[in-house]
């Protein structure tokens, strides 16, 4: 039988019924309760007259409904406070501790959560992005299926991203295998380059060292991407994209785009959001960080990378290379601010 609390008119009800000759048990079985439930209702209705709980016993609240929305407002103006912070800028009659701070914070639907980590935007970086949004709100797949999208990235062999967590009983903490080791700079890593567009996929290049101007010139873009777009026809022949780092700004890198014809797109600082390509590093650091076993050094770590470039699905390179026009509307509509990609 489900056990559940009376409402008052179903109180009333049920006091209305055994008045009337019902027994306790029928009186319950019509409510889908247990009888006690009836017993002790009726019970409280002789020896007070009522149908309501009587007081119960507990430690009044410290706070008032006022000074809980107070709590809640100071959390909406400073989210980064921490509980013990937000407390001691109250001006309350009594002491609260740092406990009920929390507790009124959940009570209103506020939890502390891992807050998302993006580049610190300027007013001048956020009036470029808006600017960018505009010249490009009005393009279609048709246009973006052109663009090749490039970007660098560099994949640790003992990331420390931040997401891992351990299940433990309390006071476990400082067992051995409930503790995550860490290597001094995630023991050492493998930087690549990366290009892709809706309808193809570059081979992944390895970087040796530091990626200077001329090293993106000679090893990159002279023999990957002139060819690949030297193999297009001139009407359709596609655009490139890549950020605003200082070897792909360079002059020599410039100079030579131009002199090879290389059609790329102007692109805003602090906008790693407008890049779909993010999406792609995100996913092959995933993929490689739940190998079983895991990569014991930086060959293994390099042959993974490339793995999980090849079998990356085009589809979902597509999907990416659709988003963007929800990406461009998003980034307009926050004029240039943060977006949720």
């Amino acid at each position: 039988m489900v056990r559940r609390k009376l409402t008052i008119p179903e109180r009333w009800q049920a006091v209305g019924m055994h008045n009337g000759g019902f027994s306790h048990r029928r009186v319950a079985d019509h409510f889908r309760v247990n009888h006690s439930i009836i017993v002790r209702l009726m019970q409280r209705f002789r020896q007070t007259g009522n149908v309501t709980d009587r007081p119960r016993a507990g430690r009044p609240r410290k706070t008032t409904p006022r000074e809980d929305r107070l709590i809640s407002r100071r959390a909406r103006q400073r989210p980064f406070s921490t509980a013990g912070a937000l407390r001691g800028n109250l001006a309350f009659g009594g002491h609260i501790s740092t406990r009920t701070v929390i507790r009124r914070l959940h009570h209103q639907g506020m939890r502390a959560r891992r807050p998302i980590k993006r580049p610190q935007l300027t007013l001048r970086h956020r009036h470029a992005r808006f600017d960018w949004s505009h010249d490009h709100l009005g393009w279609t797949i048709r246009t973006w299926r052109r663009v090749h999208w490039s970007d660098e990235s560099r994949f640790l062999l003992r990331p420390t991203d931040g997401r891992a967590r351990v299940w433990r009983q309390r006071n476990t903490s400082f067992q051995d295998n409930h503790i995550l080791g860490t290597t001094a700079f995630g023991g050492g890593g493998v930087t690549v380059w990366g290009c892709f567009s809706f309808d193809c996929k570059l081979d992944l290049y390895v970087l040796d060292g530091n990626l200077t101007g001329q090293k993106y010139r000679d090893n990159v873009l002279a023999p990957r991407v002139v060819p690949h777009f030297d193999n297009h026809a001139l009407a359709d022949r596609p655009m490139f994209m890549d950020d605003n780092a200082r070897p792909h700004r360079a002059r020599i890198v410039q100079h030579f785009l131009q002199q090879e014809a290389v059609q790329t797109i102007p692109w805003p600082a602090m906008s790693p959001d407008m890049n779909p390509i993010e999406h792609v590093w995100d996913f092959i650091g995933r993929k490689i960080n739940q190998r079983n076993p895991k990569c014991q050094n930086i060959d293994e770590l390099r042959t993974a990378i490339l793995q999980e470039w090849q079998q990356f699905p085009q589809e979902r390179l597509r999907r990416l290379v659709r988003s963007m026009t929800r990406r461009v509307t998003e980034l307009h509509n926050k004029r240039g601010g943060y977006t949720r990609y």
